[in-house]
Order: C-alpha cells, then structure tokens, then sequence
C-alpha cells in the first residue's frame, strides 16, 4: 500500500514507538511528524488554547528516531521543518 500517515507527535497522542508499530502493522508505508518551530509559546487568546498544542508537540528528530528503532518498513519524514 502507497499510503502513509501524517500527525503531530505531543503530549495528547500515542507515543511515537506505539504508532509507529501500529501503522507499521495496519500495512501502511509511511509515517511523517510535522513541526512546527516558529509558532509563540505565548497566544493571544485568553485561555491560551491556540498554542498549547504545538508547544507539546515532539521534536521531530528524536520521535522519528523512537519510530526507526521499532519498525522495519516504514518511510519516515518530517512534514513541514523550516532549517
């Protein structure tokens, strides 16, 4: 299958070995973690909801690397990572 997975690695979700075994295993090809390095920390809403997320968001790097250990098949990649 020539299908793969894109989501955000963080605090909210499954851990990045866990997911990693699971797409692996439900036959997909591929999983991506996005980045997203240049959003405040601090929002301007008042309950602070627009950021939260992407401040509890993995590095991309270590969470791929979490994955590789685990896995056999998948293609890794980051899906949007500014250098």
């Amino acid at each position: 299958m020539d299908i793969g997975i894109a989501t955000f690695a963080g605090e909210y979700g499954m851990e990045p070995p866990a997911l990693g075994r699971a797409v692996e295993e439900r036959g997909f090809d591929s999983l991506f973690f996005p980045e997203h390095t240049h959003i405040p920390v601090h929002s301007r809403r008042p309950d602070g909801s627009s950021t939260r997320h992407y401040a509890e968001t993995y590095d991309p790097f270590v969470a791929l690397s979490a994955v590789a250990a685990v896995t056999r098949t998948l293609k890794l990649g980051t899906g949007a990572l500014p250098l």
